[in-house]
Order: structure tokens, then sequence, then C-alpha cells
């Protein structure tokens, strides 16, 4: 009888449950949690940068459209180094070399030059002053003559991306500008800009000045990156109760 009893009770307890065998699946769930929190700051840190990135060109924005309002400055007045700065000037010179031709300028989707003439100034520097936009078909059209006073915004020069076989030069139509093969062809200091006309003649179209980018664009991305960074954060939160 006391034999009976003692193999029911073995059979009804059975063998102990191994408690170290579930160690290492909390382990690991509090791993993959832990992981996903720090994946979650990815996001995060993207979404600041983007956030940043739209407050920078927002302000660029607002320092264009208050340029706007203050009266023009005449160019030469600034030092040779001058960084352009989107504000209107004024200038007057006279044509020094053939104009160079832009290519690949899109205006309202459709392909184009942007015809850029080097003008020498009084003080012995040069400029390159744009005098606005062709449509591809009439690049080769004769232009009227420039007006002896000048006034547009002082940009930055055209920034390209240009892959290999692409033409770098200093005249005629190319790809992309090359100011210091200009300065040496004119002889004289080039300054690090361009002039970009408010106001042309036909056939030219005026090239917009004002900076084509969004600032609402990057707040998009900064929104998005943070509800990615949330729904990572909320997932974390789950595998880690659960564990």
């Amino acid at each position: 009888m006391q034999a009976s009893r003692t193999s029911t009770s073995s059979f009804i307890s059975g063998p102990p449950l191994p408690v170290s065998s579930c160690k290492p699946r909390r382990k690991s769930r509090a791993w993959q949690a832990l992981g996903l929190v720090l994946l979650a700051g990815v996001p995060g840190l993207l979404s600041v940068w983007q956030w940043q990135r739209g407050e920078v060109r927002s302000a660029q924005l607002a320092a264009f459209d208050a340029s706007a309002r203050r009266p023009a400055e005449p160019l030469q007045t600034r030092a040779l180094s001058a960084v352009p700065d989107m504000s209107r000037v004024q200038l007057q010179g006279r044509p020094m070399a053939a104009s160079l031709l832009l290519a690949n300028s899109l205006l309202e989707g459709r392909p184009g030059v942007r015809v850029l003439v080097p003008l020498a100034l009084a003080d012995g520097s040069a400029v390159l002053v744009d005098r606005g936009w062709l449509v591809d078909a009439r690049a080769g059209t004769p232009l009227p003559p420039l007006p002896a006073k000048l006034d547009g915004r002082w940009m930055p020069l055209p920034q390209r991306f240009t892959l290999p076989g692409a033409l770098r030069g200093t005249q005629g139509r190319v790809d992309d500008v090359d100011p210091v093969q200009l300065a040496r062809r004119l002889g004289r200091h080039l300054r690090g800009g361009v002039v970009v006309l408010g106001e042309t003649t036909a056939p030219l179209r005026a090239w917009p000045a004002r900076p084509p980018f969004d600032p609402r664009r990057h707040y998009g991305y900064a929104l998005q990156w943070l509800l990615l960074g949330l729904c990572l954060i909320a997932g974390s939160v789950l595998l880690w109760r659960r564990t």
C-alpha cells in the first residue's frame, strides 16, 4: 500500500521543471527590447536633424524676402572676398568675353540654358551676370545688349554634380563653370558669386533667384521619423512587459 501511494504521488507531481531553462529565453527577450529602444534613438536623431534643416531653410527664405524690402547696394562697395548673401545689388560694367551657356537648366520642367556674361567692373574685378534663361531650341538666338545699369540678386555660383565626360569650361555651352580658369582667362579677380538679374528682355526669361526648397518638406520628414521612433518605443515596451 505504501509503495502504491509513492508511485501515485510521483505520477501526479512529475519531475521538477527546469527553472534555469527559462532564464536564457528571458535574457534574449530583454536584449531584444533593449535593442529596440536603442534603435528608436536613430529615428529620433534623424527627426531632430530634419527639423533643424527646416529651420535653416526657413531662415534663408526669410532673409531672402527681407532683403527684397531693402534698397539695392552697389556691388563694388563690397569686399572682393564677400560671400554671396542673396541681397539686392546694383552694378555697372562692360561685357568682357563671350557668354557661357549653362546647360541642363530646367525651368518649369523645360530644358534650357542660363546665359552667364562675364562683366568687368571699375574696381578691376569681374563678376558673372545671369541674364536669364533660354529654351534649348533658342540657345543660339542673338541677344540685345545689356543695359548700362543692372539690378539683381547676389547669389552663389551654381553648384553642379557632374558625371565623367561633362564639360567644365569658361565659354560657350558648358555643363559647369570653372571659376579658376575663367579668372585666368579674364586676367582679373573673379568675384565668388553671380548676379541674377531681376528683369530681362525677350527672348530671355528671368531665372528665379528665390531658393526653390520648401522647409515644409523637412518638417514632414521630421514628423515621419518621430512617429517611427515612437512606434519602435511602443514595440519595445510591449516586448519588455511580455518578458
